[in-house]
């Protein structure tokens, strides 16, 4: 299994998912792609963190709400001379 924790990764939800994170106050952008830090992932679900205006929370997605992860394949760059 990947470990996504304190990644970013992009859910693609499905309608019920974005209504309910709507209903929670998460903004939700038009597409059904939707950037999120990963906290950590457990059997249920996966756990994002959220900034709102009192600070940071955790939610848990549950995976019933995920039609698909997408998740950036970091490529290693050299900083400097290799020698």
């Amino acid at each position: 299994m990947i470990d996504l924790a304190a990644q970013h990764v992009v859910l693609h939800l499905s309608d019920e998912g974005r209504r309910v994170l709507q209903q929670v106050g998460v903004p939700m952008p038009e597409t059904p792609a939707v950037w999120f830090e990963v906290e950590e992932v457990q059997e249920q679900g996966i756990w994002i963190r959220f900034e709102f205006d009192d600070g940071q929370h955790l939610l848990l997605v549950l995976w019933k709400y995920v039609v698909a992860l997408d998740v950036p394949k970091v490529v290693p760059q050299s900083v400097g001379q290799v020698h």
